[in-house]
């Protein structure tokens, strides 16, 4: 729209630290800024004609500021020492109380200027931050020193208005570096690739190129020890591979002909050929490192401690004005204005505001860093309060991996087709029975239930049992004794169904996970109830909840698992739902916490709070952990931010703070919340 400017909803994201900005409405075709700070920050990072012109504006002001100061003690000494009567003593005065006006006024506009459209920015968006409470201590202190200066006489406070300006801003330009922390482990994904690859080439030597080179279908040799330039397909050779930047497990994995490595994996001993399938940065690596630059979204909490912050602010005036009038009556007008900028710039609401937005980004980096994706903050607000866990089998709780097929009953044909329909079908069983020659048409999956699609002109079904029977299917009898013998054991069985016979069975024995029995046990502490609840058939799942301790409901629908999850949010539970496939996404999506395994598919991870990148179940008691840690280094840091504010309002309403006092411990507290939050980087949990 000409003439106007485009609007976006709240929230919104500061431009260089990410983190939520309140309230309102703002300008979609403007950079926002959290703070002064950032706002120098993020142009510093411009480039370095940009940086070298932000901090020569900061050190040229806080030379003049220092200037400021010191000819301002020199007329304070005059005050106190002279006696007024020498020749030419009140001409030097007044010259040099015009000089310090002068040499403040660069200082306000170099350092007063980005903060007064800060609080103007706030302003519009229906807020008062600390912006606006800086520039109406500094406006005031600056505008009656000018006065009283044309005057002759009166107080001035040139010295005190530079200062709080120069302290602020290098505070808040610490606090702006000190809040990108939290962003310092996404780029350090990028330093995960080797610096050079080596491409093959048709003819003479491999060609020493760099990652960001590689395109897909160029093939690649990784020596060993060399990093992976690429998301890539083994094309020949063996070897193994440690992916602990995706999966947060150091174990290697063997790797072979038809293996997709991931960019940044280390490779073991072997040489490897292989087929890169996607650029660098655009495939697993590139994802993490895209969701942790993102910005975080806003939880409970946050809108609580940010409406908390803005009281804070309209306090912090209401405050400032009473304190500021009982100092002026007592002693005079200068004593005053003195109180009321100590009111105004020890009040901290941006700690206040800081305190739960930089622990949540400190530990979903550190979180990241052990394999576990954190998209919706609000989730782990959430996962803090679990008393309710709700768990899918197949691929969640068994290992797909080391899983194999017992037995298959029915023709060659049969087989095959079976196969295929799973093979196609995006199921994780697929990864067991590979697709094989035949490619169906027209798949379509039944989320819990099976596929369906035609071959070769017929179409055929492939799936759990109870839902061919549901579908009216009858069973030859060879089949049928085979599906009765499996069904006394925890074996996963899968029927073909052609032309209305079902005319093969394929069982699959799937193993638990290395450790599940350790994660369960985890998950059930502090009185947590577990269950499994499982489209397989109830004996398989009931056997394997036996083993592992908890309960289990088997044979169900995704409709059935939206069910229980809704049926014990009803009841007052904070749910737990930890799935993989397309048939969980219903219950993921609607739990408290919705945890995607990584073996799942794409529905499943697009619908949860959280994904787990590795196959190791210790993952879900560890963001359970997390995030009770998260809860309380977030309390710590409110109940700080609540207890500094409210002792030095007190002194500084009272008249006890000097305001350069005041602005320095405003400072201060700001670097406490976030060296606090930060102190998350390097969480590690339980072993």
């Amino acid at each position: 729209m000409s003439g106007q400017h485009a609007r976006t909803p709240a929230p919104a994201h500061c431009a260089h630290c990410a983190l939520p900005l309140s309230g309102g409405t703002h300008d979609a075709d403007r950079p926002l800024f959290c703070c002064v700070g950032c706002r120098l920050a993020a142009a510093a990072a411009g480039g370095q004609g940009g940086r070298g012109l932000v901090e020569a504006r900061l050190l040229f002001s806080a030379f003049l500021a220092m200037g400021v100061m010191t000819f301002s003690l020199v007329l304070y000494g005059e005050a106190i020492y002279a006696t007024g009567e020498e020749a030419g003593m009140e001409a030097v005065r007044n010259l040099g109380r015009i000089l310090l006006a002068l040499f403040a006024l660069p200082v306000l506009v170099l350092l007063g200027v980005p903060l007064a459209r800060g609080a103007w920015a706030d302003l519009r968006a229906g807020s008062v931050r600390m912006d606006g409470l800086i520039v109406i201590a500094v406006t005031a202190a600056y505008g009656l020193s000018l006065r009283n200066t044309f005057a002759g006489g009166g107080e001035i406070y040139f010295d005190t208005a530079t200062m709080v300006l120069v302290l602020v801003t290098f505070g808040r330009r610490l606090e702006a570096h000190a809040r990108t922390r939290g962003r310092d482990a996404a780029d350090a994904l990028a330093e995960l690739l080797p610096e050079r690859a080596h491409r093959i080439e048709a003819e003479g030597p491999d060609e020493d190129v760099l990652p960001s080179d590689l395109v897909p279908g160029d093939e690649i040799r990784v020596l060993p020890a060399e990093r992976v330039p690429a998301d890539a397909l083994v094309r020949s050779g063996k070897s193994e591979a440690v992916a602990a930047h995706l999966t947060g497990e150091s174990a290697p994995r063997e790797v072979g002909p038809g293996d997709v490595i991931a960019a940044g994996s280390v490779n073991g001993s072997g040489v490897l050929i292989a087929r890169v399938e996607r650029r660098a940065l655009e495939g697993e690596l590139g994802r993490i490192r895209e969701l942790l630059d993102a910005p975080l979204n806003t939880t409970r909490m946050m809108r609580t401690t940010d409406r908390l912050a803005g009281w804070l602010a309209t306090l912090a005036i209401a405050l400032a004005i009473i304190g500021g009038m009982r100092s002026a009556q007592i002693g005079g007008l200068g004593e005053g204005l003195r109180t009321a900028i100590s009111v105004l710039v020890v009040a901290c609401p941006c700690a206040l505001g800081l305190a739960t937005p930089l622990a949540y980004r400190a530990m979903r980096a550190a979180l990241a860093q052990r394999g576990v994706l954190v998209r919706d903050a609000a989730a782990m607000e959430a996962a803090a309060s679990v008393d309710h866990v709700l768990l899918d089998k197949t691929g969640t709780l068994t290992d797909l991996e080391h899983s194999h097929v017992e037995a298959e009953i029915g023709s060659e044909s049969a087989r095959a087709r079976l196969r295929a329909l799973v093979g196609h079908s995006g199921h994780p069983l697929a990864r067991i029975l590979r697709r094989g020659a035949l490619v169906p048409s027209e798949v379509r999956v039944v989320a819990g239930a099976g596929v369906e699609g035609v071959i070769e002109g017929v179409h055929c079904r492939a799936g759990s049992p109870g839902w061919l029977d549901r579908e009216g299917a009858t069973w030859e009898s060879d089949i049928a004794a085979a599906r009765r013998e499996f069904a006394e054991r925890t074996t996963t069985l899968v029927g073909f169904e052609e032309g209305g016979r079902v005319r093969g069975l394929c069982a699959l024995t799937q193993p638990l996970r290395p450790g599940a029995h350790d994660a369960v046990a985890r998950l059930a502490e502090n009185d947590r109830a577990v269950e499994i609840l499982s489209g397989d058939r109830p004996a398989a799942a009931e056997r394997t909840a036996v083993s592992l301790g908890v309960t289990a409901r088997g044979g169900l629908r995704p409709e059935d698992k939206l069910t229980r999850v809704e049926e014990l949010q009803r009841e007052g539970a904070c749910v737990l739902f930890a799935g993989d496939g397309a048939n969980d996404a219903p219950a993921l999506r609607a739990a408290d916490v919705g945890i995607a395994m990584a073996c799942g598919t794409a529905l499943a991870r697009s619908q949860a709070g959280i994904e787990v990148l590795g196959g190791d179940l210790a993952a879900l008691p560890r963001v359970l952990d997390a995030a009770r840690d998260l809860r309380s280094v977030v309390r710590r840091n409110l109940f700080g931010s609540v207890v500094y504010n409210g002792v030095a309002l007190a002194f500084a309403t009272t008249g006890q703070l000097h305001p350069l006092i005041a602005a320095a411990a405003m400072i201060i507290s700001s670097l406490a919340v976030s060296a606090r939050s930060y102190g998350l980087l390097t969480w590690k949990g339980r072993s």
